[in-house]
């Protein structure tokens, strides 16, 4: 017989230096305490820096910038869908699309026509109605909503095939 025992949560500060230590590490698994925590504090960041190169850059730097800044994040995501015994495909494939689409919306000038000072309704349209936009908008959106809700999914208590368990330990009796 088995028993299956969880170990206390992580604390903010304990979680966001967890996931410091393992910024660019995809294997294993990650505890939803230690995501969301760390998450919350790399949205704060994030924002802050995302804002403050908004203001100094060219509209395309910056959102090339803010892309890769959206990398930082990946490899504890991907630790939280294997931690559920999810593929991190998910998340890849929810950051190319969004990607491309951030890229797409800036290449093709509607953003900049949007923001302006004489915004030109025309472009956004034409920009929304693009296949490229929508088939990037649609993917991203499904793929990003799938792996919302797999991070949280609570972990798997046995061993998978990404590694044991962080929060569970499992002891025979």
């Amino acid at each position: 017989m088995k028993k299956v025992t969880a170990k206390p949560q992580l604390g903010f500060g304990e979680a966001v230096k967890l996931a410091m230590s393992r910024l660019t590490d995809i294997k294993g698994r990650s505890r939803r305490s230690e995501f969301w925590w760390s998450m919350l504090a790399f949205i704060i960041v994030y924002f802050i820096v995302n804002s403050i190169f908004e203001l100094v850059l060219p509209l395309m730097a910056a959102q090339i910038i803010s892309t890769f800044l959206m990398l930082l994040a990946m490899p504890l995501t991907i630790r939280r869908l294997q931690d559920t015994g999810k593929s991190m495909w998910w998340v890849i494939v929810s950051w190319l699309a969004s990607a491309v689409m951030n890229i797409y919306m800036v290449s093709s000038g509607a953003l900049e026509a949007l923001t302006s000072v004489n915004p030109d309704p025309d472009a956004a349209i034409n920009m929304f109605k693009s296949p490229v936009y929508i088939g990037c908008a649609f993917v991203s959106t499904v793929a990003g909503i799938a792996t919302f809700i797999f991070c949280l999914l609570d972990s798997q208590p046995e061993t998978n095939k990404y590694g044991e368990s962080p929060k569970y330990v499992i002891e025979e009796i």
